[in-house]
């Protein structure tokens, strides 16, 4: 009985690691065949692309417009400040101090209108109007010593003498009247007083500007333009002027005929009677100019520049061409071209510094 048990009992005790061995077995083989199922699935995800379809150039989309043979009305526009057409820094010639001011900034006043005092006016006023008396007392004089000329009654030394005496005080009153207009200032044209920098105590000195006068009757505005643009304009000539959306009309009155050498700009000048305007207020100038008769208008833009040269980009079958040009004129953004280029050319408008001949394209639908 008991060998029969031990041996039931090993038995038992060997299927049962039997049992393990085919458990663990089951699982191993459960195990490699989900890996196998996960990896196939990656593969079909992420396989690469057929080669042919990676080598294939992808089309550029491009903006073009169609060129047309049309006259051109060209006009041009630039900006500037408006500046006061007459203006002046205000300045006394001598050392002193000043007495009295006379007006306000902001006022307006007339041509000849006393404005500044230093206190050294007074005496010099005195002076100046003792030299005058007798400048005028020593004038009745010669007039006397004249009839008694004429009558034989004076000799010609005495009356020499006498007219001596008034030229030199003829000349003393000019010298006083000058040193006595030198301790005031006048205004030399009818304005506004813009500014006075100084107050009646302060030390003033002929290097400093006292005061500023504008004329407002008037306005310039000065802007730069290029050399194919001063070619088409004439002297007093009508100018659109522009200021917040609103149009005045001024007239052209000068140009340089030379180029600034650093800018290559011709710098104008437009005058505006307009008294809705202001001094320092930034305006448009817009120039229209003579027509330009049967020309191709392009963007600014479509225009390639090429070691000196000019090119513009052309659709043909759905591939671009590269095509050498002259521009002739430029307004504002066109450009008034020719060259191997005809009507209902499909020309690029923009982003052509990207863009090589050859390349495919897509017209965009916008």
């Amino acid at each position: 009985m008991v060998l029969l048990y031990i041996n039931l009992e090993e038995d038992n005790l060997n299927n049962f690691k039997n049992y393990k061995i085919l458990k663990n077995q089951g699982q191993l083989s459960i195990l490699v065949l989900f890996s196998f199922v996960i990896i196939s699935i990656l593969l079909v995800i992420f396989q690469p692309e057929p080669e042919a379809n990676v080598n294939k150039p992808v089309p550029v989309i491009v903006d073009v417009i169609k060129l047309k043979l049309k006259n051109i009305s060209p006009t041009v526009d630039y900006t500037g400040r408006l500046e006061p057409s007459k203006k002046a820094e205000l300045k006394f010639e001598i050392n002193g101090k000043l007495a009295e001011k006379l007006v306000q900034p902001g006022e307006f006043v007339k041509s000849g209108t006393t404005i500044l005092i230093l206190e050294e006016y007074y005496i010099y006023k005195k002076l100046y109007e003792l030299a005058k008396r007798n400048y005028e007392l020593q004038t009745k004089e010669v007039e006397r010593m004249a009839i008694l000329d004429k009558k034989s009654l004076l000799s010609k030394s005495q009356y020499d003498k006498t007219l001596q005496k008034q030229i030199e005080l003829e000349v003393a009153m000019y010298r006083s009247k000058q040193d006595f207009q030198k301790t005031f200032i006048k205004t030399k044209f009818s304005g506004v007083i813009n500014k006075i920098n100084i107050n009646e105590g302060d030390a003033v000195s002929p290097n400093i500007i006292v005061a500023n006068l504008i004329d407002i009757s008037s306005l310039d505005l000065y802007v730069e333009v290029r050399g194919d643009v001063i070619d088409r304009l004439k002297l007093n000539m009508n100018i659109d002027v522009i200021t917040n959306k609103k149009k005045s009309v001024g007239k052209l009155i000068s140009f340089q005929t030379s180029p600034d050498l650093e800018t290559y700009t011709h710098l104008l000048r437009v005058r505006i009677k307009d008294a809705n305007l202001r001094s320092g207020m930034m305006a448009s100038a817009k120039f229209i100019l003579p027509e330009i008769n049967k020309s191709f208008g392009v963007p600014v833009s479509s225009v390639l520049s090429d070691n000196g040269k000019k090119f513009i980009f052309i659709v043909n079958n759905k591939k671009l061409e590269k095509k050498e040009i002259n521009i002739l004129a430029r307004f504002n953004e066109i450009y008034v071209i020719n060259g191997n280029i005809k009507s209902n050319d499909m020309i690029v408008t923009k982003d052509v510094s990207s863009l090589s001949a050859g390349q495919d394209i897509l017209i965009s639908s916008k």
